[in-house]
């Protein structure tokens, strides 16, 4: 960046200088030509105010040597060019005034040219003089050496010379600085990431760029701290869902060995005892059934959860909430004749998948059948609630303990851990995973009667 910018100077300022020496080129000569005449004219003018001794020859006192100056000089000549005084010699003598010269000025009445005065080459101007009183005429020469144009063309160009480079170390210098500060979030960009990807961490952030937040770099480290902070959740989120996983396999294990040990030494009584009593044999049956139809109760929903977790859609189509309630509602009373219950399905129209709702409904059922005695009652009701579907499974059980709110819809969580022949607390998971399908959600709390109370909303299709 500082090169560039260097080279954008220069080619600046080598345009500049190229013109400027052009502008000395053409106005140096017709000052110096401008200067000559006002010398000649003020010759003149002296001349014709000088006495006759003023005009008689006489040898150059204190002149200067035009071979070595660049001073102006006069001469003072004579009608036939021989010279009465001068202010000026050549190898120490008034430098000579070529014939032809002086012609033109008989013929034009003035002239300017350059003539060779031994070694040195000066510039002229010449015009005539006349002192009629005195019988006299000549010539006024105003003379200055061709060297002063080179002279000043070289102090042009030195001048030009020390602040192009002045200028270029100064554009050098401020472009390096600017360069720098405008590059130095970078730097820190850069040795941030080298840090976090030798560290590991996460909660590393750039320092905030005060006063840039609107240019490239102010935006730049404000995306790379979103960034920062989104991988940050991200692994978050993923080391706790590794957890979760590990946790959800152990869990799993755990809920699949009981039921194997279990069928496994029956089947191993039954082999070993071939004898054995009727009674003991149906018992050993019987126990194996059961278990087994745990264990695909507990296939069926970690097959529902890891398709879940896989991002399974649902077939959505309208449908009736509140008749899909009545309808399991009236299944559930003949699945379950020592429960009492009470369904209250209003007319509310969602889109939803039926076999999801309809599971939904049956574990809130199983739910609430399972932390009732004989005799209990479950109450379902199905309400509109401004454009949200409420589902709401209540009971007359003992209730949810308050510090076990947050935690019921966990998987493998069962509220009573004693009641080993129970579901694996699989149920409640799938159920808040068929509602977030959905596009609603399920909470759980403690109704007026003491029992549990779940309620599920939502989003509802009614006009």
């Amino acid at each position: 960046m500082t090169l560039y910018g260097i080279g954008i100077v220069a080619l600046v300022l080598g345009v500049i200088s190229t013109l400027f020496l052009l502008l000395i080129v053409g106005t140096v000569p017709q000052n110096q030509d401008k200067e000559l005449t006002e010398r000649a004219e003020a010759a003149v003018a002296a001349i014709a105010t000088a006495t006759a001794d003023d005009l008689t020859a006489r040898p150059p006192l204190a002149a200067v040597d035009l071979a070595d100056s660049t001073e102006f000089a006069v001469l003072v000549l004579d009608a036939d060019g021989t010279p009465l005084s001068s202010t000026g010699v050549v190898d120490g003598r008034p430098p000579p005034i070529p014939s032809d010269v002086l012609a033109r000025v008989d013929a034009d009445g003035f002239t300017t040219a350059t003539v060779a005065a031994g070694p040195v080459s000066l510039r002229v101007h010449v015009r005539p003089w006349q002192r009629p009183e005195l019988d006299r005429s000549g010539y006024a020469v105003a003379a200055q050496t061709t060297g002063r144009i080179r002279t000043d063309r070289q102090g042009a160009v030195a001048v030009l010379v020390l602040s192009g480079v002045g200028s270029l170390l100064a554009a050098a210098v401020g472009i390096w600085l600017v360069a720098g500060r405008a590059l130095r979030p970078l730097r820190q960009l850069t040795a941030t990431v080298d840090e976090i990807g030798r560290s590991g961490d996460l909660g590393r952030r750039l320092p905030d760029v005060r006063g840039r937040r609107g240019d490239d770099v102010g935006r730049l480290t404000l995306g790379f701290n979103a960034m920062m902070s989104r991988l940050q959740e991200a692994h978050r989120w993923m080391a706790e869902a590794l957890a979760a996983q590990q946790r959800f396999t152990a869990d799993a294990s755990h809920e699949l060995r009981t039921p194997l040990t279990t069928v496994r030494s029956n089947v191993g009584f039954l082999r070993t005892h071939a004898d054995a009593a009727e009674p003991d044999r149906a018992a050993a049956l019987a126990d194996i059934e059961a278990e087994s139809a745990r264990m695909s109760r507990l296939v069926d929903d970690l097959l529902t959860l890891a398709r879940a977790d896989s991002g399974q859609r649902l077939r959505m189509e309208p449908l009736d909430l509140g008749e899909l309630a009545q309808q399991v509602c009236r299944q559930a009373r003949t699945v379950h004749p020592d429960r009492q219950v009470h369904c209250a399905g209003a007319p509310v129209r969602v889109v939803g998948d039926d076999d999801a709702l309809r599971r939904l409904l049956w574990i809130l059922l199983d739910n609430a059948v399972g932390h009732t005695a004989d005799g209990g009652t479950v109450w379902v009701a199905v309400t509109d609630r401004g454009g949200r579907a409420a589902l709401q499974v209540s009971d007359d059980g003992p209730g949810i303990a308050p510090h076990l709110l947050e935690r019921i819809f966990d998987r493998f969580f069962r509220a009573d851990e004693s009641r080993r022949h129970g579901g694996a607390g699989l149920g409640l998971a799938i159920a808040r995973w068929i509602v977030w399908a959905h596009g609603g959600e399920i909470t759980a709390s403690n109704n007026t009667r003491g029992g549990a109370s779940f309620v599920a909303e939502l989003p509802s299709s009614n006009p």
